[in-house]
């Protein structure tokens, strides 16, 4: 029996994870993330190495909602916004990718991606055609479309940021016929600045068109990507104290059919572990190398984990407001914590017992979200039907040695309080429990 249907059924799959797409627009080229041409990769690692840098959050990876590839072409559905300005993210596309020439005299590299011009706005104005002229006869394209929604079109954002050009000195470049002279001097001054993102670009082309996998099948909520001069560095955060999701994304980025040409030369992830305690900003490393030759790109991909009671209210209300689908959020984000506190009980003739204090965090950001002293009174007072004196060993935390707690128990005679010595886990019974 054939297994065709479940082949064309995985590749779909693969085909929608790269790329942000439903399924059911279906796959129209042979291939679910197509190698781009020498010159589309370049000007693709390029607009990587651009947008994958801003600070602000975003409801998707670089603020790419979704993409279609082919060999010689590439269309970037965008966001609306990003950051909890509200920022208009195709403004922002718009002053990353175009050229502009610095004030004569200043020294200065032009802004943007050099020889990278603009052919025309399409579709209702909806899309931005560009393209490449620096190597005659090898034209790159680029196509950034608007989200459904948005009420300005790409002739009112573009003259909008030929505005702010002129108010900052800077001559726009993305209408020349040619190179200008400052972009000709940049390719001749740093021709080994050049010759290298060339090596580079075939990986980061491939990166940049399977970067929904760090939406899709992963619980990135931040996810950062650089071009350092020897390898493509990307650092990505979640919310989980574990860092959840890295081993899909690299069996994805490898896959031996449809994945770039890497392997995993050196992995540092204890994540596996269960026995492996859980360690403040806990981050997991991984270093790619090419297995084809030599010339193939290295990737270093970095997880960094959520130190333990983090507050991620911020950057919740920000991706809401930018507009981040509600089933992504609800897995990147964890439930709201709950805390115990808890004491163990004896007596001799008597059944031991757990006694506890729950306390799970409201949302409320202006409430404690972790247990106060009042908790651990409760937990004090509650045992009070044992009858007798009562000795009470605890740890040294802050809470336990809180001076309403202190208080409490030098007014109470049936109470004796004993503090454990640093670090004896084996001497809490609670602790296992």
């Amino acid at each position: 029996m054939s297994d065709r249907p479940s082949w064309n059924s995985r590749k779909l799959r693969y085909w929608s994870e790269c790329g942000g797409q439903s399924r059911r627009t279906g796959l129209r080229t042979s291939h679910p993330a197509p190698g781009a041409s020498p010159t589309q990769a370049q000007l693709e690692s390029l607009v990587l190495e651009q947008l994958g840098t801003s600070p602000d959050l975003c409801a998707h990876p670089f603020g790419i909602a979704s993409l279609s590839s082919t060999v010689t072409s590439l269309t970037l559905h965008l966001d609306a916004y990003m950051g909890h300005t509200r920022y208009s993210l195709p403004e922002h596309c718009l002053s990353r990718l175009l050229p502009a020439a610095p004030a004569p005299g200043s020294g200065d590299d032009p802004h943007g991606i050099p020889g990278l011009r603009m052919s025309g706005i399409e579709a209702d104005g909806r899309e931005l055609h560009l393209h490449t002229v620096k190597d005659p006869g090898q034209t790159a394209t680029l196509v950034l479309a608007l989200p459904e929604g948005l009420t300005e079109g790409w002739a009112d954002i573009e003259r909008r940021h030929r505005r702010w050009c002129d108010d900052n000195g800077l001559w726009p470049l993305w209408a020349a016929p040619q190179l200008d002279g400052v972009e000709s001097r940049y390719f001749s001054t740093y021709p080994s600045l050049e010759g290298s993102r060339a090596r580079r670009a075939a990986v980061g082309s491939g990166l940049l068109r399977r970067i929904a996998l760090f939406h899709t099948v992963t619980t990135f909520y931040r996810v950062q990507c650089r071009d350092d001069g020897d390898s493509w560095k990307i650092d990505a955060r979640t919310a989980h104290t574990r860092a959840r999701g890295h081993d899909q994304l690299l069996q994805r980025l490898r896959h031996p059919r449809w994945g770039l040409p890497v392997r995993v030369a050196h992995r540092f992830c204890r994540c596996a572990e269960p026995d492996t305690p859980h360690q403040w900003d806990h981050t997991c490393a991984f270093y790619f190398d090419g297995h084809t030759t030599s010339n193939d790109d290295p990737i270093y991909l970095r997880v960094h984990a959520s130190p333990e009671w983090h507050d991620y209210d911020r950057q919740i209300a920000t991706l809401h407001q930018v507009g981040a689908p509600a089933g992504w959020m609800a897995r990147t984000f964890p439930e709201r914590q709950v805390s115990i506190a808890a004491l163990t009980r004896y007596k001799p003739g008597h059944q031991s017992g757990l006694i506890y204090q729950p306390r799970r965090d409201d949302g409320n950001r202006d409430r404690r979200k972790t247990l106060s002293w009042h908790n651990y009174h409760l937990l004090i007072v509650t045992p009070q039907h044992l009858d007798g004196p009562i000795p009470l060993s605890r740890e040294n935390l802050n809470h336990h040695k809180a001076a309403r707690l202190k208080e409490f128990a030098e007014t109470r005679d049936w109470l004796t309080t004993y503090y454990l010595p640093p670090y004896t886990p084996d001497l809490k019974p609670a602790e296992g429990i």
